[in-house]
């Protein structure tokens, strides 16, 4: 890997600020200064040129490049910083021991563990996974738990040995995933549904004695793709006390299906549906954003990004402006949900107060 270049500086703002007359202003400056928080996100560095054989390089030295100045400078008091999803045990936990290592090394930013990590001036950084696929017994996940890992998925679109992925004919958790489950719950890893079907995800859920949480996506009755989190499963999710991330990856949680675009009122969107379904105390952010070319990296991989309903035009733009990077998101969600006339309480539990309270019930610490 270290004949690849990766680019610095991508945390600048895709879309300029809302101009906030001073009294709004000055509420977003206290709300942004409050507790700020991303349940999903990949704040790390591309290689720059990002083509499919520097994507590959990379991704065969098994290492991501975390982005310390930019998120050190972010404004993000916790983040869940996340590894692609991989099949084998060795990658992710070599994956894993190189971002403890950056972290270390990292004076603005702290590895957070347990609960006493959290809120305490740094920006705290938890390791995640997109998934469980790369465990085959408990002792994976005990082995995972000891690498630092607190948040995981289920199962990704293709399945686990825990159940099914969304992309799958839906035969529910398995009797493992029911085990596994119980071992996130005893060790305190925060479990995660994002990317599960719909059966494994409430079979996932009413097995947990623990919040679940939908860390990146959105809601299908605004975008009424197989990628999106139909009404049951939120309130699912809800009901455990867990929460769902909104998204901005391009192309995902859009509105209109016969407009090519994904702008950030579309994210928006997503907000208030969930927040009108569940409540405010279970919504938050999951951006699930790089300091890179988010499309860009779609081209490397040769994918269409984002699952589409029937019918709908697909994706035909460079980046989500607002929403293409962990640094601008929360602030532009600030000011959107500013100028949308919602109150500070509220917009404070979307920026970060949920996340905190999901980390605090299941974070090691977290009572019984």
């Amino acid at each position: 890997m270290s004949d690849l270049h990766y680019a610095a500086g991508r945390d600048r703002l895709t879309r300029p600020l809302p101009a906030l007359e001073p009294a709004l202003a000055e509420r977003a400056a206290r709300l942004l200064a409050g507790t700020v928080g991303s349940l999903h996100d990949h704040p790390v560095r591309f290689p720059d040129p990002l083509t499919a054989d520097t994507w590959a390089r990379h991704m065969a030295a098994g290492v991501d490049v975390l982005a310390v100045e930019e998120l050190t400078a972010s404004g993000l008091g916790t983040v869940v910083a996340n590894c692609f999803s991989q099949p084998d045990l060795g990658f992710v936990r070599g994956w894993a021991a190189s971002m403890r290592g950056q972290l270390a090394a990292a004076s603005g930013l702290r590895l957070v563990l347990e609960i006493g990590d959290l809120g305490n001036g740094a920006t705290g950084v938890l390791l995640g996974l997109e998934d469980l696929g790369p465990v085959s017994t408990l002792d994976d996940i005990d082995r995972l738990f000891a690498d630092g890992i607190r948040v995981a998925g289920v199962a990704y679109n293709s399945g686990s040995s825990l159940g099914c992925g969304l992309a799958q004919d839906d035969t529910g958790l398995t009797d493992f995933g029911r085990a596994a489950v119980a071992r996130a719950n005893e060790l305190g890893i925060l479990l995660d549904v994002s990317h599960a079907g719909d059966r494994t995800s409430l079979e996932a859920i009413a097995a947990s004695g623990r919040p679940v949480v939908i860390s990146h996506a959105g809601a299908q009755g605004v975008w009424n793709s197989s990628r999106m989190i139909p009404d049951s499963v939120i309130r699912a999710s809800a009901a455990s006390g867990g929460m769902i991330g909104i998204e901005a990856a391009p192309g995902s949680t859009r509105v209109d299906p016969a407009r090519p675009d994904h702008t950030l009122d579309d994210v928006v969107r997503h907000i208030e549906y969930c927040a009108d379904l569940v409540g405010i105390d279970h919504v938050g952010l999951g951006a699930d954003t790089f300091y890179g070319d988010h499309v860009g990296l779609y081209r490397a991989l040769g994918s269409r990004g984002a699952a589409l309903p029937d019918g709908a035009v697909a994706f035909d733009g460079d980046l989500v402006a607002g929403a293409e990077n962990p640094t601008e998101f929360a602030p532009q969600v600030c000011s959107a949900l500013l100028l949308a006339g919602w109150n500070d309480a509220d917009i404070a539990k979307v920026l970060g107060e949920n996340l905190d309270r999901v980390l605090r019930a299941t974070l090691p610490g977290a009572a019984a």
